[in-house]
């Protein structure tokens, strides 16, 4: 078995050298990570970091490094092994959070990264394909943009700038079963407004039905609740938007379009393949609802989002000097 809290050595691409992005994901006996591995080693951008909560599969060596175990949830997990990894913040630009039930191209998470990088993004996350199990719909690809900028974004399979995870990073000890992340990470910068994206370029499928995943047995297993992080987060947070907004996007030929048009193309598209779905209904109603929201949201601008001031935020002594009030 090999040590968990070893020193992370620096794996080394021979196309292009020392990686800048990280992926690092929580997985169980059903993860289907080694299809991820499936873009050949010399050809990825990105080095992978496993982590688990069952002990059994510390000796998992398909990663890049020693298997982190942890015993906890997703995004309190995260939090400590940053803790116990601050160098790694420096070493790399962007890292991806994917659950263990997400499938993805042979290649496309070296273009996820690469995308990011190209537009500047903070966060984002790949769209969802058509016949993935989800949560919200307004997540379905649609395959005339290659980016939609948005005020929301999943903890399903988040990406995040490594500028922006030391602001982020405190958080995720206080709430820790990430249910409410998203209505304040996308926001938390000085200019939200063009910094966080739903990568349709590059959709993911998500394979597994909806709250089924061992994750629900380890939040009664440790005594939390996810609606009270919610209701936590909502009443602690400035400008916690209400609704899930698209407020423009990049298309496919590179080309910017403005908030009406990104509606109106994607409630379209919503609206014309939503007998492909799972939950035909559910997203039509989402295609009539971004057509709405043309007229319901007029003028509206993503704004920061700041904690109140008050707050009993504990903030961890290793990151006080790397945590910056905006990113």
């Amino acid at each position: 078995m090999r040590d968990s809290n070893a020193a992370c050595p620096e794996p080394v691409s021979a196309a292009t050298g020392p990686r800048r992005n990280l992926v690092f994901a929580r997985v169980g006996q059903a993860s289907v990570h080694p299809y991820w591995l499936a873009e050949p080693a010399a050809e990825r951008n990105w080095d992978l970091q496993l982590s688990t909560w069952m002990p059994d599969l510390a000796g998992l060596t398909d990663g890049d490094f020693p298997v982190h175990v942890d015993p906890g949830v997703k995004w309190g997990c995260i939090g400590r092994f940053f803790v116990e990894h601050p160098e790694l913040l420096d070493r790399y630009d962007y890292v991806l959070f994917p659950d263990d039930d997400l499938l993805f191209d042979a290649g496309s998470i070296s273009r996820i990264f690469t995308i990011c990088r190209e537009h500047d993004l903070k966060i984002a996350q790949p769209a969802l394909r058509l016949s993935s199990y989800a949560f919200h719909c307004l997540l379905f690809e649609c395959p005339a943009f290659r980016l939609r900028y948005t005020n929301f974004v999943e903890p399903m399979g988040p990406v995040i700038s490594t500028e922006h995870l030391r602001t982020l990073l405190p958080y995720f000890g206080r709430w820790q079963t990430g249910w409410g992340l998203d209505h304040f990470w996308t926001l938390m910068m000085r200019d939200p407004r063009w910094a966080a994206a739903i990568i349709d370029s590059e959709p993911m499928l998500h394979i597994r039905p909806l709250q089924t995943g061992g994750i629900y047995t380890s939040f009664r297993r440790l005594g939390l609740d996810p609606l009270r992080d919610m209701a936590e987060i909502q009443a602690n947070f400035t400008n916690v938007p209400q609704g899930k907004i698209v407020c423009g996007s990049v298309l496919r030929d590179g080309r910017r379009l403005g908030r009406t048009g990104t509606n109106l193309l994607g409630g379209l598209h919503l609206l014309r393949v939503a007998s492909a779905a799972r939950e035909p209904e559910r997203v039509r109603r989402a295609g009539l609802g971004m057509i709405a929201r043309i007229v319901t949201k007029v003028g509206y601008r993503p704004a920061t989002a700041t904690f109140r001031s008050g707050g009993d935020l504990q903030v961890h002594d290793a990151l006080h000097s790397r945590t910056h009030p905006l990113s």
